[in-house]
């Protein structure tokens, strides 16, 4: 397995998952685990996440960085890929659901809206590159929400077929 500028292995996708030392799958068999830790882009990440098709061969990978990245971290994508192709912010709310309060005090509560084009300054969800190798797929959490990660996702990620 080797990486782009040391940090993320790009050569796993389309190989057949039997060609990768994977640590663990689920149970359905389309998702697997390859524990490692490492650095990108100056921000560590543990784990990477491997999706196949029904062949079992890779689609993509991401990886998790345990923050909402930050205007800096956003302009080294920049330099390393250039300008992305979208970047999406929440739109117009579709639904809401009630508020549901679990035993342990847990608050759950989920919208569906629309995506909307947007600037980095106006809180994306979604920062999108489309690459000739591969696409790229950024997902970013939230500041007021549980999930404070940012999600990197490395070829055919589930907004692929979604961009105009």
């Amino acid at each position: 397995m080797t990486t782009v500028n040391g940090q993320i292995p790009s050569d796993i996708l389309g190989k057949h998952i039997s060609e990768i030392s994977v640590t663990y799958s689920n149970s359905g068999g389309d998702m697997y685990t390859i524990i490692m830790s490492n650095e990108y882009l100056g921000k560590q990440y543990n784990n990477i996440y491997v999706s196949t098709d029904k062949k079992e061969i890779v689609q993509n990978f991401s990886i998790y960085i345990d923050e909402i990245i930050d205007r800096q971290f956003y302009d080294l994508m920049i330099k390393e890929y250039g300008e992305p192709e979208v970047i999406y912010k929440a739109g117009e709310i579709i639904s809401q659901e009630k508020t549901k309060t679990y035993d342990d005090g847990l608050k759950m509560q989920s919208t569906t809206s629309t995506l909307k084009e947007c600037t980095f300054e106006e809180s994306p969800l979604f920062i999108i590159w489309n690459k000739e190798e591969y696409d790229i797929e950024v997902g970013l959490g939230n500041e007021n929400d549980t999930f404070k990660k940012t999600r990197i996702t490395f070829g055919k990620g589930p907004l692929t077929n979604f961009q105009n």
